[in-house]
């Protein structure tokens, strides 16, 4: 985001999601206007709706007010045509934190217009000032949004990490951090992304609900496109430590550790790749680095395909 006024409307739009069960993510920044993912989970871990989020925070959004509505513009071709196109139903959130107040439209060829009545170069939304972003009417609006079959929804949920995984595809690097409370059943994680794309870091919060699953079930369901690999940096103190419990004795003479065992090479090849460290008995710590699989390549390779306008294209007959 480009300021902290904006920061400003992506945190308290995080906090209205969550206080109303959604799933919040903010996502990478790109040069279109996808400023976060926010999907709802049903109490039986079935995915019901994932929205897409342009979110516009301050005043001067709601500057031009007219009848009950706010006209919010500045909307060009390309903008129009990724929203209205997009896999994922699209909407655009105002956030005025003067008045403290909220609202929302879908993004949609219904609802975006052209300017100069029909014919200008740009276009524009009304946003209704009686649409209020969340409250029980407008969830319900937003979980009717689409309906679409299993198949787009599967496409879509990986559509919405199609960044992360271009990134790794890029030479950059994307790192799961989490804490697992081992000794509640809740399911609720602590879970980042640590993204590096070679330019800067950026860190996402990737909130989640799976009761009574273990973690390690867990991050595989939430990243199907990704191979998961141990950080060794991060985890080498704790596993020194572990090999010198296993593998070697301590000679207090000498004041060093002595290998009867595995060298601390061969005790590595053997451990978990999705290894956690204990933090007393209560929390499991995991670092994870994430790598492309046989899933992730295909994605990219098939949405690169879709994305592009191909020779087959010109054989479609003319609309009347």
């Amino acid at each position: 985001m480009a300021n902290s006024i904006e920061r400003i409307g992506v945190s308290h739009c995080n906090e209205i999601a969550e206080r109303h069960h959604w799933m919040f993510r903010e996502q990478p920044i790109d040069d279109i206007g996808i400023d976060a993912h926010m999907e709802f989970v049903d109490s039986s871990g079935m995915p019901k709706q994932l929205l897409a989020l342009q979110i516009k925070s301050g005043a001067s959004w709601f500057s031009e007010k007219k009848d009950n509505y706010i006209v919010f513009r500045d909307i060009n071709e390309r903008q129009y045509n990724y929203w209205t196109m997009n896999s994922l139903p699209c909407i655009v959130v105002l956030y005025n934190p003067d008045e403290d107040l909220c609202i929302w439209q879908k993004l949609t060829d219904k609802t975006i217009e052209r300017t100069k009545g029909g014919v200008g170069k740009g276009y524009f939304v009304k946003v209704p000032l009686n649409q209020i972003f969340l409250d029980a009417v407008s969830n319900k609006k937003l979980l009717a949004f689409t309906n679409l079959p299993e198949h787009i929804v599967n496409y879509n949920f990986l559509l919405s990490q199609k960044k992360f995984m271009q990134i790794i595809q890029n030479g950059g690097v994307v790192k799961l951090h989490s804490y697992e409370w081992v000794n509640k059943s809740s399911g609720r994680g602590d879970t980042e992304l640590i993204v590096e794309d070679g330019n800067s870091v950026e860190k996402y919060s990737y909130p989640y609900w799976f009761p009574f699953t273990p973690y390690t079930e867990v991050f595989p369901q939430l990243f199907p496109w990704a191979d998961f690999s141990a950080d060794e940096d991060f985890y080498e103190e704790d596993d020194i430590n572990h090999w010198h419990d296993l593998h070697c004795f301590y000679d207090r003479e000498d004041d060093k550790w002595i290998c009867v065992g595995d060298t601390f090479e061969e005790f590595r090849k053997k451990l978990n790749s999705m290894r956690s460290i204990n933090h007393s008995g209560e929390v499991a710590e995991y670092m994870m680095i994430l790598s492309l699989n046989d899933l992730g390549r295909a994605f990219l390779a098939v949405d690169e395909f879709v994305s592009k306008r191909q020779p087959y294209s010109g054989t479609r007959p003319e609309e009347e």
